[in-house]
Protein backbone atom coordinates (compact mmCIF):
# COMPACT_ATOMS: atom_id res chain seq x y z
CA UNK A 1 0.00 0.00 0.00
CA UNK A 2 2.87 2.38 0.81
CA UNK A 3 4.52 1.64 -2.52
CA UNK A 4 1.27 2.49 -4.36
CA UNK A 5 1.06 5.81 -2.51
CA UNK A 6 4.68 6.45 -3.40
CA UNK A 7 3.99 5.77 -7.08
CA UNK A 8 0.97 8.09 -6.99
CA UNK A 9 3.10 10.85 -5.44
CA UNK A 10 5.81 10.45 -8.10
CA UNK A 11 3.13 10.48 -10.81
CA UNK A 12 1.56 13.69 -9.44
CA UNK A 13 4.97 15.37 -9.24
CA UNK A 14 5.77 14.32 -12.82
CA UNK A 15 2.44 15.66 -14.08
CA UNK A 16 3.05 18.95 -12.27
CA UNK A 17 6.47 19.29 -13.82
CA UNK A 18 5.04 18.46 -17.26
CA UNK A 19 2.29 21.06 -16.88
CA UNK A 20 4.85 23.64 -15.81
CA UNK A 21 6.96 22.93 -18.85
CA UNK A 22 3.90 23.26 -21.12
CA UNK A 23 3.02 26.61 -19.56
CA UNK A 24 6.61 27.78 -20.00
CA UNK A 25 6.69 26.68 -23.65
CA UNK A 26 3.38 28.40 -24.37
CA UNK A 27 4.84 31.62 -22.98
CA UNK A 28 7.74 31.60 -25.43
CA UNK A 29 7.29 33.40 -28.76
CA UNK A 30 9.04 31.12 -31.24
CA UNK A 31 8.45 33.62 -34.04
CA UNK A 32 11.43 35.57 -32.70
CA UNK A 33 15.00 34.44 -32.32
CA UNK A 34 15.78 35.46 -28.76
CA UNK A 35 19.52 35.11 -29.44
CA UNK A 36 19.44 37.40 -32.47
CA UNK A 37 21.68 40.43 -32.08
CA UNK A 38 19.88 43.73 -32.49
CA UNK A 39 20.67 45.30 -35.87
CA UNK A 40 22.60 48.54 -36.11
CA UNK A 41 20.52 51.23 -37.80
CA UNK A 42 21.98 53.56 -40.42
CA UNK A 43 20.10 56.42 -42.09
CA UNK A 44 21.33 57.18 -45.60
CA UNK A 45 20.40 60.44 -47.33
CA UNK A 46 20.29 60.23 -51.12
CA UNK A 47 21.15 63.28 -53.19
CA UNK A 48 18.22 62.73 -55.54
CA UNK A 49 15.00 60.75 -55.93
CA UNK A 50 15.48 57.05 -55.22
CA UNK A 51 15.84 56.02 -58.84
CA UNK A 52 18.34 53.75 -60.59
CA UNK A 53 21.25 55.94 -59.53
CA UNK A 54 20.90 54.34 -56.10
CA UNK A 55 20.38 50.82 -57.42
CA UNK A 56 23.42 49.49 -55.55
CA UNK A 57 21.94 50.56 -52.20
CA UNK A 58 18.43 49.42 -53.14
CA UNK A 59 19.63 45.99 -54.25
CA UNK A 60 21.67 45.66 -51.06
CA UNK A 61 18.49 46.38 -49.08
CA UNK A 62 16.15 44.14 -51.08
CA UNK A 63 18.54 41.20 -51.44
CA UNK A 64 19.55 41.14 -47.79
CA UNK A 65 23.20 42.19 -48.09
CA UNK A 66 22.81 44.68 -45.23
CA UNK A 67 20.93 42.08 -43.17
CA UNK A 68 23.92 39.78 -43.52
CA UNK A 69 26.07 42.58 -42.09
CA UNK A 70 23.57 42.97 -39.23
CA UNK A 71 22.51 46.41 -40.47
CA UNK A 72 19.11 48.02 -40.85
CA UNK A 73 19.46 50.68 -43.56
CA UNK A 74 16.91 53.42 -44.19
CA UNK A 75 17.33 55.14 -47.56
CA UNK A 76 15.96 58.71 -47.53
CA UNK A 77 15.02 60.39 -50.83
CA UNK A 78 16.51 63.72 -51.86
CA UNK A 79 15.44 65.57 -54.96
CA UNK A 80 13.40 68.71 -55.61
CA UNK A 81 12.25 70.74 -52.64
CA UNK A 82 10.57 73.92 -53.79
CA UNK A 83 12.88 75.88 -56.08
CA UNK A 84 15.90 73.94 -54.84
CA UNK A 85 16.63 70.34 -53.89
CA UNK A 86 17.95 68.43 -50.92
CA UNK A 87 21.77 68.24 -50.97
CA UNK A 88 22.96 65.06 -49.26
CA UNK A 89 26.26 66.56 -48.05
CA UNK A 90 24.50 69.55 -46.51
CA UNK A 91 21.97 67.27 -44.85
CA UNK A 92 24.77 65.25 -43.23
CA UNK A 93 26.47 68.46 -42.05
CA UNK A 94 23.29 69.84 -40.50
CA UNK A 95 21.36 66.78 -39.27
CA UNK A 96 23.10 64.50 -36.77
CA UNK A 97 20.44 61.80 -37.25
CA UNK A 98 21.73 61.16 -40.80
CA UNK A 99 24.71 58.81 -40.84
CA UNK A 100 25.64 58.75 -44.53
CA UNK A 101 24.99 60.94 -47.55
CA UNK A 102 25.33 59.87 -51.18
CA UNK A 103 25.94 62.92 -53.35
CA UNK A 104 26.31 63.48 -57.07
CA UNK A 105 29.56 65.44 -56.88
CA UNK A 106 32.21 66.98 -54.62
CA UNK A 107 31.02 70.57 -55.03
CA UNK A 108 28.94 70.95 -51.83
CA UNK A 109 31.64 69.19 -49.80
CA UNK A 110 34.43 71.44 -51.08
CA UNK A 111 32.36 74.59 -50.64
CA UNK A 112 31.44 73.47 -47.11
CA UNK A 113 34.93 72.65 -45.85
CA UNK A 114 36.47 75.85 -47.26
CA UNK A 115 33.97 78.37 -45.89
CA UNK A 116 35.64 81.49 -44.51
CA UNK A 117 34.08 81.30 -41.06
CA UNK A 118 35.35 78.40 -38.99
CA UNK A 119 31.95 77.99 -37.31
CA UNK A 120 30.26 77.48 -40.70
CA UNK A 121 32.67 74.90 -42.07
CA UNK A 122 31.35 71.41 -42.76
CA UNK A 123 32.84 68.74 -40.54
CA UNK A 124 32.13 66.16 -43.24
CA UNK A 125 34.41 63.83 -45.21
CA UNK A 126 34.01 61.66 -48.31
CA UNK A 127 34.92 58.05 -47.57
CA UNK A 128 33.96 56.19 -50.79
CA UNK A 129 32.70 56.73 -54.33
CA UNK A 130 30.89 54.41 -56.73
CA UNK A 131 30.93 56.14 -60.14
CA UNK A 132 34.10 57.25 -61.91
CA UNK A 133 32.54 60.29 -63.64
CA UNK A 134 29.79 62.83 -63.07
CA UNK A 135 26.66 62.47 -65.26
CA UNK A 136 26.00 66.21 -65.09
CA UNK A 137 26.26 68.39 -68.19
CA UNK A 138 24.18 70.14 -70.84
CA UNK A 139 21.78 68.70 -73.38
CA UNK A 140 21.35 70.44 -76.73
CA UNK A 141 19.43 69.54 -79.86
CA UNK A 142 21.67 68.12 -82.59
CA UNK A 143 20.15 70.62 -85.00
CA UNK A 144 21.38 73.55 -82.84
CA UNK A 145 24.93 73.36 -84.14
CA UNK A 146 26.25 73.48 -80.56
CA UNK A 147 28.96 70.87 -80.15
CA UNK A 148 31.00 72.26 -77.24
CA UNK A 149 30.42 74.18 -74.03
CA UNK A 150 32.57 76.93 -75.57
CA UNK A 151 29.85 77.44 -78.17
CA UNK A 152 27.60 78.98 -75.51
CA UNK A 153 29.35 82.30 -76.13
CA UNK A 154 28.28 82.33 -79.79
CA UNK A 155 25.13 83.85 -81.23
CA UNK A 156 22.30 82.09 -82.98
CA UNK A 157 21.74 82.76 -86.71
CA UNK A 158 19.13 85.40 -85.80
CA UNK A 159 21.67 87.25 -83.65
CA UNK A 160 20.17 86.23 -80.30
CA UNK A 161 22.21 84.80 -77.44
CA UNK A 162 22.02 81.09 -76.78
CA UNK A 163 19.59 80.53 -73.90
CA UNK A 164 21.15 78.27 -71.25
CA UNK A 165 18.74 76.62 -68.83
CA UNK A 166 20.01 76.06 -65.28
CA UNK A 167 18.29 75.36 -61.96
CA UNK A 168 18.04 78.03 -59.27
CA UNK A 169 20.82 76.52 -57.16
CA UNK A 170 23.29 75.93 -60.00
CA UNK A 171 26.92 76.99 -59.41
CA UNK A 172 28.23 76.29 -62.89
CA UNK A 173 27.60 79.73 -64.42
CA UNK A 174 30.94 81.33 -63.55
CA UNK A 175 33.15 78.34 -64.45
CA UNK A 176 31.24 78.01 -67.73
CA UNK A 177 31.73 81.71 -68.54
CA UNK A 178 35.47 81.53 -67.87
CA UNK A 179 35.78 78.43 -70.03
CA UNK A 180 33.90 80.16 -72.86
CA UNK A 181 36.20 83.16 -72.50
CA UNK A 182 33.53 85.75 -71.73
CA UNK A 183 32.10 87.56 -68.73
CA UNK A 184 29.14 85.89 -67.07
CA UNK A 185 26.81 88.73 -68.12
CA UNK A 186 27.57 87.89 -71.75
CA UNK A 187 25.82 84.54 -71.41
CA UNK A 188 22.05 84.22 -71.24
CA UNK A 189 21.25 81.99 -68.25
CA UNK A 190 17.58 81.10 -67.73
CA UNK A 191 16.30 79.60 -64.49
CA UNK A 192 14.33 76.40 -65.17
CA UNK A 193 13.00 73.39 -63.29
CA UNK A 194 14.24 69.84 -62.95
CA UNK A 195 12.79 68.18 -66.05
CA UNK A 196 13.40 68.30 -69.80
CA UNK A 197 10.33 70.41 -70.65
CA UNK A 198 12.21 73.71 -71.27
CA UNK A 199 14.29 72.07 -74.01
CA UNK A 200 11.35 70.09 -75.39
CA UNK A 201 9.27 73.27 -75.89
CA UNK A 202 12.27 75.32 -77.09
CA UNK A 203 12.25 77.65 -74.09
CA UNK A 204 16.03 77.14 -73.93
CA UNK A 205 18.71 76.06 -76.39
CA UNK A 206 20.79 74.19 -73.82
CA UNK A 207 19.57 72.49 -70.67
CA UNK A 208 21.67 71.68 -67.62
CA UNK A 209 20.89 68.27 -66.20
CA UNK A 210 21.86 64.64 -65.97
CA UNK A 211 21.93 62.09 -68.72
CA UNK A 212 20.54 59.71 -66.11
CA UNK A 213 17.24 61.64 -65.88
CA UNK A 214 16.45 64.47 -68.31
CA UNK A 215 18.11 62.61 -71.20
CA UNK A 216 15.61 59.78 -70.82
CA UNK A 217 12.75 62.24 -71.29
CA UNK A 218 14.36 63.49 -74.51
CA UNK A 219 14.81 59.97 -75.83
CA UNK A 220 11.19 59.10 -75.05
CA UNK A 221 10.13 62.23 -76.96
CA UNK A 222 12.38 61.07 -79.85
CA UNK A 223 14.44 64.26 -79.73
CA UNK A 224 17.90 63.95 -81.27
CA UNK A 225 20.29 65.53 -78.82
CA UNK A 226 23.93 65.81 -77.78
CA UNK A 227 25.09 65.54 -74.19
CA UNK A 228 27.97 67.89 -73.38
CA UNK A 229 29.51 66.66 -70.10
CA UNK A 230 30.68 69.15 -67.53
CA UNK A 231 33.96 67.21 -67.51
CA UNK A 232 34.71 69.05 -70.79
CA UNK A 233 35.87 71.87 -68.51
CA UNK A 234 39.61 71.28 -67.92
CA UNK A 235 40.12 69.40 -64.67
CA UNK A 236 36.39 69.06 -64.06
CA UNK A 237 36.35 65.28 -64.28
CA UNK A 238 35.31 63.99 -60.86
CA UNK A 239 33.66 60.96 -59.25
CA UNK A 240 29.97 60.70 -58.53
CA UNK A 241 27.78 58.73 -56.13
CA UNK A 242 30.11 59.87 -53.36
CA UNK A 243 29.54 58.54 -49.84
CA UNK A 244 30.07 61.16 -47.11
CA UNK A 245 29.77 61.14 -43.32
CA UNK A 246 30.43 63.54 -40.49
CA UNK A 247 33.70 63.44 -38.57
CA UNK A 248 31.75 62.25 -35.52
CA UNK A 249 30.19 59.32 -37.39
CA UNK A 250 33.52 58.42 -39.00
CA UNK A 251 35.13 58.30 -35.56
CA UNK A 252 32.33 56.59 -33.62
CA UNK A 253 30.80 54.22 -36.20
CA UNK A 254 33.78 52.91 -38.13
CA UNK A 255 32.66 49.30 -37.92
CA UNK A 256 29.09 50.08 -39.02
CA UNK A 257 30.34 52.20 -41.93
CA UNK A 258 32.73 49.44 -43.00
CA UNK A 259 29.90 46.90 -42.95
CA UNK A 260 27.70 49.31 -44.92
CA UNK A 261 30.41 49.86 -47.52
CA UNK A 262 31.13 46.15 -47.84
CA UNK A 263 27.43 45.40 -48.42
CA UNK A 264 27.07 48.34 -50.85
CA UNK A 265 30.03 47.06 -52.87
CA UNK A 266 28.18 43.73 -53.07
CA UNK A 267 25.09 45.65 -54.16
CA UNK A 268 27.13 47.34 -56.90
CA UNK A 269 28.44 43.99 -58.13
CA UNK A 270 24.88 42.66 -58.11
CA UNK A 271 23.64 45.62 -60.21
CA UNK A 272 26.40 45.09 -62.79
CA UNK A 273 25.55 41.40 -63.19
CA UNK A 274 21.75 41.64 -62.77
CA UNK A 275 20.47 44.96 -64.20
CA UNK A 276 16.94 43.65 -64.82
CA UNK A 277 16.53 42.48 -61.22
CA UNK A 278 18.14 45.69 -59.96
CA UNK A 279 15.55 47.71 -61.90
CA UNK A 280 12.75 45.76 -60.21
CA UNK A 281 14.39 46.36 -56.84
CA UNK A 282 13.91 50.13 -57.33
CA UNK A 283 10.14 49.55 -57.18
CA UNK A 284 10.41 48.16 -53.63
CA UNK A 285 8.72 50.39 -51.04
CA UNK A 286 12.04 50.70 -49.16
CA UNK A 287 13.56 52.25 -52.28
CA UNK A 288 11.87 54.30 -55.01
CA UNK A 289 8.54 52.55 -54.70
CA UNK A 290 5.92 51.24 -57.15
CA UNK A 291 5.34 54.66 -58.76
CA UNK A 292 8.72 54.38 -60.51
CA UNK A 293 8.85 52.83 -63.98
CA UNK A 294 10.87 49.65 -64.35
CA UNK A 295 11.64 50.40 -68.01
CA UNK A 296 13.14 53.80 -67.17
CA UNK A 297 15.18 52.45 -64.26
CA UNK A 298 16.57 49.63 -66.39
CA UNK A 299 17.58 52.20 -69.03
CA UNK A 300 19.37 54.26 -66.37
CA UNK A 301 21.08 51.26 -64.76
CA UNK A 302 22.39 49.90 -68.08
CA UNK A 303 23.70 53.37 -69.01
CA UNK A 304 25.46 53.74 -65.66
CA UNK A 305 27.18 50.32 -65.48
CA UNK A 306 30.30 51.60 -67.35
CA UNK A 307 30.71 54.25 -64.63
CA UNK A 308 31.64 51.60 -62.06
CA UNK A 309 35.35 50.87 -61.78
CA UNK A 310 34.83 47.16 -61.43
CA UNK A 311 38.38 46.63 -60.15
CA UNK A 312 38.00 49.21 -57.41
CA UNK A 313 34.31 49.67 -56.54
CA UNK A 314 33.97 52.19 -53.76
CA UNK A 315 37.54 53.44 -54.15
CA UNK A 316 38.70 57.06 -54.19
CA UNK A 317 40.79 58.20 -57.18
CA UNK A 318 43.04 60.72 -55.45
CA UNK A 319 44.70 61.96 -58.65
CA UNK A 320 41.35 62.67 -60.30
CA UNK A 321 39.91 64.27 -57.17
CA UNK A 322 42.88 66.53 -56.47
CA UNK A 323 42.96 67.77 -60.09
CA UNK A 324 39.30 68.68 -59.76
CA UNK A 325 39.94 70.52 -56.48
CA UNK A 326 42.75 72.54 -58.07
CA UNK A 327 40.59 73.42 -61.09
CA UNK A 328 37.69 74.38 -58.87
CA UNK A 329 39.99 76.69 -56.92
CA UNK A 330 41.52 78.23 -60.05
CA UNK A 331 38.01 79.08 -61.28
CA UNK A 332 37.43 80.99 -58.05
CA UNK A 333 34.77 78.65 -56.68
CA UNK A 334 36.54 77.99 -53.36
CA UNK A 335 38.76 80.30 -51.32
CA UNK A 336 41.57 77.80 -50.76
CA UNK A 337 42.78 74.33 -51.69
CA UNK A 338 42.02 72.12 -48.69
CA UNK A 339 44.40 69.46 -47.47
CA UNK A 340 43.31 65.94 -48.40
CA UNK A 341 42.48 65.04 -44.78
CA UNK A 342 40.08 68.00 -44.61
CA UNK A 343 37.63 66.48 -47.09
CA UNK A 344 38.62 62.82 -47.57
CA UNK A 345 38.76 59.91 -45.13
CA UNK A 346 40.35 56.60 -46.13
CA UNK A 347 39.95 54.75 -42.83
CA UNK A 348 36.70 52.99 -43.85
CA UNK A 349 38.11 51.77 -47.16
CA UNK A 350 41.23 50.59 -45.34
CA UNK A 351 39.09 48.69 -42.85
CA UNK A 352 37.09 46.98 -45.62
CA UNK A 353 40.25 45.96 -47.47
CA UNK A 354 41.83 44.55 -44.33
CA UNK A 355 38.87 42.32 -43.54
Amino acid sequence: MASIKKLITVFVVAISILLGVIVLIRGVDFSKNETEIKKDKLRVQAGWLLNGEFANVCSAIVNGFYDEENLEVELIPGGPSGASFIVATTAVAQDSSIDIGIDGDLVPLLKGVTKQKETEKYKVRAFASFWTDNPYGFMVRKSSGITSLKDFSKRKPNGEKIKIGVTADAVIQEPLSKYAGVEMKELDFVTVGFDATPLLVNQVDALAGYWTTQAYELEKAKVEYLFLPISELPGFEQPSMIAVASEKTLNEKKDQLARWLRATIRGSEFVIKNPEKAARDILDARCGGPSFKEEQELWLIKKSIPLFDQDNIGGLNFNQIEKFVESFYELGQISSIPERFQYLDTSILDLVREQ
